[in-house]
């Protein structure tokens, strides 16, 4: 039986190498860097584009001067080659680590920082020669770094249902608001959601979870802030409320004290976020990302068990 992978003799072998160096070019944002990382020539990598180019009468990118486009028919040949090798570099990655488990590289995702090192620290606690590469940002991009290869989990806030994804519920944090240390409600544990009709307001972008959430529970209320002033980082966020721009919100775990501010609990209203971990669904049994399941199953066995403990002990008088 002829194998299907390409042979030395075949042109088979010669498209997987213009096609290798196509995706690197476009994974990398030019020819430069593409030759970097394959540790071939960048004249022969222009070479292997142009013949690709020109075997099947097509233009893959728009050059301006050093850098590169992807054309459209590009774009759609990198997304067949993004799943090609990704899962070439996954199947090297497997090999890698196949002698010894405890080595290797884990990339996480996370659609915030404390969540994300939370699970982090305790994973590379258990598995302290694995290598760790941590990435934030906002839900979409954490989900498409998923599908791209450039992840291999994710700590989401919200996840969609789609068979291509294996997703473990984690934890649940409440949403809370924090005020400037000069503000009225500064002696105060917590407000009702419709003392927030009239308040100026300090909120992340329309796609984050945290503004999803908050913005849901106040139309239910059917609440009308003053003004919101929208921000896109949390740590803006923070110095807007400290210069008395309004109130923020923000999940309980993200929230960071400072004597100039001051967190309120909000009640009248379903204020929490659900965080999941989550991986491609034909990616979930690979050692190193069923390992890192393992520690947030084991995480939210001890979280659930603490709980318990706590609603179980007797109340001293």
């Amino acid at each position: 039986m002829r194998s299907a992978w390409p042979t030395r003799s075949s042109s088979a072998f010669m498209y997987f190498k213009w096609l290798r160096s196509f995706h690197s070019v476009a994974h990398e944002g030019g020819f430069t860097a593409a030759s970097r990382v394959l540790n071939i020539g960048q004249s022969t990598i222009t070479a292997q584009v142009k013949a690709l180019e020109e075997r099947f009468g097509i233009e893959l990118f728009y050059r301006k001067g050093r850098r590169v486009i992807l054309t459209d028919f590009g774009r759609t040949l990198f997304n067949v080659t993004q799943d090609i090798f990704g899962h070439y570099n996954e199947a090297v990655q497997v090999l890698n680590t196949a002698k010894a488990f405890k080595s290797g590289h884990l990339r996480i995702g996370a659609v915030g920082p404390p969540v994300g090192m939370e699970l982090a620290e305790v994973f590379q606690r258990r598995n302290p020669e694995v290598q760790l590469s941590i990435t934030v940002g906002h839900g979409a991009w954490a989900v498409q770094n998923l599908i791209d290869f450039q992840t291999d989990v994710a700590v989401l806030a919200h996840v969609e249902r789609d068979r291509r994804f294996c997703s473990l519920p984690y934890k649940r944090y409440e949403v809370v608001a924090f005020v400037r240390a000069d503000h009225p409600w500064v002696r105060r544990k917590s407000i009702d959601i419709h003392e927030l009709a009239g308040e100026r307001m300090v909120l992340r972008e329309k796609t984050s979870t945290t503004r999803m959430t908050v913005e849901r529970a106040i139309r239910k209320a059917r609440v009308r802030p003053r003004s919101v002033l929208e921000i896109n980082s949390r740590e803006a966020v923070r110095e807007a409320v400290l210069r008395g721009f309004g109130v923020g919100m923000v999940s309980e775990i993200e929230y960071v004290p400072d004597e100039g501010l001051h967190p309120l609990h909000v009640t009248g209203a379903q204020l929490a976020i659900k965080f999941n971990v989550s991986c491609l669904a034909d990616r979930r049994n690979r050692p190193l990302i069923a390992a890192f399941f393992d520690v947030a199953e084991e995480v939210v066995g001890t979280s659930n068990r603490l709980q318990h403990d706590k609603r179980q002990s007797p109340v001293r008088t």
